[in-house]
C-alpha cells in the first residue's frame, strides 16, 4: 500500500480508474444480471470511472502538496496507521496535517454508524424488492463500517500520541536542536 501511496498521480490515476471503473461495472453486473444492457452498464461505469478519478486526482493532488510532496504525504499517512514518527519532521506541516487528519477521523465517529444505520436499511429494502444480491453488499459495508471504526479508534490515539510528542519536544530529538 506504500508504494501505491508514493506512486507519481500520472501512475496512480489509471490505476484508480481501472478499479473504480471495474468496480462500478462488476457491482451492477452482480446486481442486475440481464445482458441486454451491457454496453449502457459500460458507458455508465466509464463516465463514473473518469468522473471518480478526476475527483480522486484533485483530492490526492492538494493533500500531497498541503503534506510538503508525496515523501512527507506518505510518511504522514504512515506515523497514523504506526503511531511512530520519524526522526526528522517540520513540526509546522506535521501538526497542521495530523490536526487536519484527526478532525476527519472525528468526523467518522459519527458519520460511519449513521451511514451504516441508513446503507443497512437501504440495503435490506433493496434485497426484498430488487435482488438478493443486495444482502451481499449488506455484509460487506457492514464488514467495512466495523472496520472503519476500529480503524478510527486506532488513529485517534496514534494521533493524539503524535502531536504530544510533537508538542512536547521543540525540536525533535535527533535533528541537532535541543528540547525547549
Amino acid at each position: 500500500m506504500d508504494r501505491l501511496r508514493r506512486l507519481p498521480l500520472r501512475a496512480l490515476l489509471p490505476i484508480v480508474f481501472v478499479l473504480v471503473g471495474a468496480l462500478y461495472f462488476g457491482i451492477g453486473l452482480a446486481s442486475d444480471p440481464d445482458g441486454s444492457s451491457l454496453v449502457a452498464r459500460a458507458y455508465g461505469a466509464l463516465a463514473y470511472a473518469v468522473l471518480m478519478t478526476i475527483f480522486f486526482g484533485l483530492l490526492i493532488r492538494y493533500r500531497r502538496r498541503r503534506a510538503g510532496g508525496v515523501a512527507n504525504a506518505a510518511a504522514i499517512q504512515q506515523a497514523v496507521r504506526s503511531g511512530e514518527m520519524p526522526g526528522s519532521v517540520d513540526h509546522v506541516v506535521w501538526v497542521r496535517e495530523l490536526e487536519s487528519t484527526r478532525k476527519r477521523y472525528r468526523n467518522n465517529r459519527v458519520l460511519v454508524p449513521v451511514m451504516a444505520v441508513v446503507f443497512a436499511a437501504f440495503s435490506v429494502w433493496a434485497a426484498l424488492t430488487v435482488s438478493p444480491f443486495w444482502w451481499i453488499l449488506l455484509v460487506v459495508f457492514l464488514g467495512f463500517c466495523a472496520y472503519s471504526v476500529w480503524e478510527t479508534r486506532r488513529a485517534l490515539r496514534n494521533i493524539d500520541s503524535l502531536l504530544g510528542r510533537l508538542r512536547g519536544t521543540w525540536p525533535v530529538p535527533g535533528d541537532g536542536g535541543s528540547a525547549a
